[in-house]
């Protein structure tokens, strides 16, 4: 097997979107009613705030991030340490909840005294675990199914009834 890929892909007509086109819009807006607001510096700070509100949309909806990278040998998540498959006993699907909504992931449990070294996140990652797959719609569903099909080959998998 050669090395998979898998990239998030969230969707760019979001809450973010529309709010970012409508600060956008009312500034242009008011910019034009009455020019003189370029002088004051409350204005200023709105426009460099709205700036880069945009330039952090840009840079997380219209660039590729990578969320696995997958191997005969090891799994690596996000910008994690590689995972090795023989250190992984088992994978489960599982629902999570973050704050009130719930999310369906797939988790792979490491063995007992696997030798890794936890970055901060995934020691503090709640319900998550620290080696989670997201399955909730920030993937295509075909990448979801094929890291899901991938991560049942390598190892036994407890899928949701």
């Amino acid at each position: 097997m050669k090395e998979t890929k898998i990239y998030y892909r969230f969707k760019i007509l979001s809450g973010w979107f529309c709010l970012n086109l409508i600060l956008t819009l009312l500034t242009v807006a008011a910019f034009i009613k009455c020019p003189a607001f370029f002088y004051w510096p409350e204005m200023l700070a709105i426009a460099v705030a709205l700036l880069c509100s945009w330039l952090i949309w840009g840079y997380i909806h219209l660039l590729k991030h990578l969320m696995a990278v997958v191997t005969d040998k090891y799994i690596k998540i996000d910008h994690n340490k590689p995972l090795a498959w023989k250190d992984v006993e088992n994978a489960e699907e599982r629902t999570v909840r973050c704050g009130l909504r719930k999310y369906k992931v797939l988790i792979l449990n490491p063995k007992e005294n696997t030798d890794y070294k936890y970055n901060f996140l995934q020691k503090h990652n709640g319900e998550f675990t620290a080696f989670c797959i997201p399955l909730y719609g920030i993937l295509t569903p075909e990448d979801e199914e094929k890291i899901t099909n991938i991560v049942a080959k390598k190892v036994p998998l407890k899928r949701m009834g």
